[in-house]
């Protein structure tokens, strides 16, 4: 494969034809795709949409239909009619894709149409995301596995999968060096190491300490580029469009030309209330209203929200990723002028427990998550993609011997009765094997859905139905679900205790056993996070040795 080839290719590995931060939809839906094959192969619309719900994978009726007359397609030549296919828009449009699908499918042969309609679809179904290729990467282009770590880290700050493998391409692992904080480019985010106690705050973070607030929103990163303003949520996703007003307040009140802040999105309405008190928190699921592509104006009104920032990774052309945390917190001050819509996170800096625990009482009563303790010391850099030591989380649900919380991604559906009948009774939930790149199941969750939340589910999954376990999933046959479903969707769920199993395979060892989250209860859609963002094997057999959470 030639190094040109290369950046085309790690993007379609991935069912993408660009970064996450890109917008990549190519904007066509089953119908369509169904009227391209039908096109392609010289069949019925009718003949397609049998052999469609027989198979359930538009891909696989591609395969079927071909009847592999066609010639091997290049590499550049695939990606150029994807591209081809995004840019299709307008009066006729519709029309214009049908056609530029019909026609390469009929070049192509069984096994490539098969998987050129899936990328399309967006449904490729490999079995692994973009964790798996950065191994993949370090023996392609390295010749060594030992490369992988630093592979991802250097993928943590050159978050373009495609620029990364073409510059391992080129330089092996002389690239490793090569990247830094960009414009335009979002790093991925800079998350806090769980404690058991309250003193292991002390141990882990010895002497003076930042406590900040820790608010229950939207993470966010801004980079502002002159008047060009771009917000990337913590899956990379440009976010820019659904906040308008944030937008124009980034353009008022940050006083730099060229800056990255990272912050958190909230639902917040600002105003001195009786008590004493400034400003009113409201829930994650009202922020969700502003997810939308329509309607955003009117529900900009409805649901004001306010960023309130944390740090800064960029100014004025340096990257700021290596400076301590002290250094950064000084400059962001500096940099932002508090408004409505922008305020800094609110801090306090000591070495005393006592006005820490005050810190994190008052918090509560705010209706906050709870607090996050940072190192002042002089290695206290930022750490993109890593959860870090430097950075510690305290939350309501770990104080007194209160439950624990966990971002579970859903693989399968057991059938409803009663009330729930025609919905789901449970859901199968998994956490990730980081070190084996797969889903592990950990728990059925069956409890804390209201009908709204179970109608919400159901809608979230509809699409990602599948015939048989996934190839990155681990299960038992003691678990298996009445319904299959892709790694996509994530919630929050709260528990009591983790024991060992012999029917979940979450971190299994020896005697075939693994390990279950018992008395578990749904919380709330993690609309912000994907599967790869979720709870891991580490951190459970790390919560595991307390017993009891």
């Amino acid at each position: 494969m030639e190094i040109k080839e290369v950046k085309a290719s790690a993007y379609l590995f991935l069912g993408s034809i660009g970064p996450a931060f890109e917008s990549t939809t190519l904007g066509v839906g089953d119908k369509l795709a169904l009227k391209a094959i039908a096109m392609a192969y010289g069949v019925s619309e009718e003949e397609v949409k049998k052999r469609y719900s027989k198979t359930g994978d538009l891909g696989d009726v591609a395969f079927e239909l071909n009847r592999g007359e066609g010639k091997s397609l290049t590499i550049d030549e695939v990606f150029g009619k994807l591209k081809e296919i995004k840019k299709a828009s307008g009066k006729g449009s519709q029309e214009e894709k049908t056609r530029l699908i019909s026609r390469i499918l009929q070049r192509a042969s069984p096994g490539e149409g098969k998987y050129i309609v899936r990328i399309i679809l967006g449904k490729l179904r490999l079995g692994f995301e973009d964790q798996f290729l950065l191994e993949a990467f370090s023996i392609a282009f390295t010749g060594d596995k030992k490369y992988t770590a630093k592979i991802k880290e250097s993928y943590s700050v050159c978050t373009d999968i495609g620029e990364l493998a073409e510059s391992l391409a080129e330089y092996g692992p002389r690239a490793l060096g090569r990247f830094s904080i960009k414009l335009g480019r979002p790093v991925r985010s800079m998350l806090a190491q769980r404690v058991k106690t309250f003193e292991e705050l002390q141990e882990r973070i010895p002497g003076k300490k930042a406590a900040e607030e820790k608010y229950d929103g939207e993470r966010v990163q801004i980079h502002k580029d002159g008047n060009e303003i771009k917000a990337f949520s913590r899956r990379l996703e440009n976010i820019t469009a659904q906040y308008p007003d944030l937008v124009e307040a980034v353009r008022k009140g940050i006083l730099a030309d060229k800056i990255v802040l990272d912050g958190e999105i909230v639902a917040y309405v600002e105003g001195r209330k009786a008590d004493g008190s400034t400003g009113e928190f409201y829930s994650f699921q009202r922020l969700m209203q502003r997810r939308r592509k329509y309607e955003v104006q009117k529900y900009t009104e409805i649901c004001p929200v306010t960023v309130f920032f944390f740090d800064i990774l960029y100014l004025e052309g340096n990257s700021l990723l290596r400076e301590s945390y002290p250094k950064r917190r000084d400059l962001l001050e500096e940099h932002v002028k508090e408004s409505e819509n922008l305020r800094l996170a609110r801090r306090i800096v000591t070495d005393n427990l006592e006005e820490i625990e005050y810190f994190f009482n008052d918090a509560l009563e705010k209706r906050l998550e709870g607090i996050i303790i940072k190192s002042m010391g002089s290695n206290s850099i930022y750490e993109a993609g890593k959860r870090s030591w430097l950075w510690l989380k305290w939350k309501e649900e770990y104080a007194g011997g209160m439950r624990e919380t966990f971002d579970l991604v859903i693989i399968g559906k057991y059938y409803g009765r009663g009330k729930r009948k025609g919905s789901f009774g449970a859901l199968l939930c998994a956490i990730l094997n980081e070190e084996k790149q797969r889903f592990e199941t950990f728990t059925k969750v069956g409890t804390g859905f209201t009908e709204a939340d179970a109608k919400e589910i159901d809608s979230l999954l509809s699409g990602h139905t599948i015939s048989e376990a996934p190839k990155n999933v681990f299960i038992k046959s003691r678990m298996l679900p009445d319904i299959f479903l892709e790694p996509s969707v994530v919630i929050e769920v709260l528990g009591t205790e983790i024991t060992k199993s012999p029917g979940h395979t979450a971190g299994q060892g020896e005697g075939d056993t693994g390990l279950a989250l018992r008395f578990p209860r749904f919380l709330r859609i993690r609309y912000d996070k994907g599967p790869y963002d979720i709870t891991t094997v580490k951190e459970v057999r790390n919560l595991k040795k307390g017993t009891s959470i």
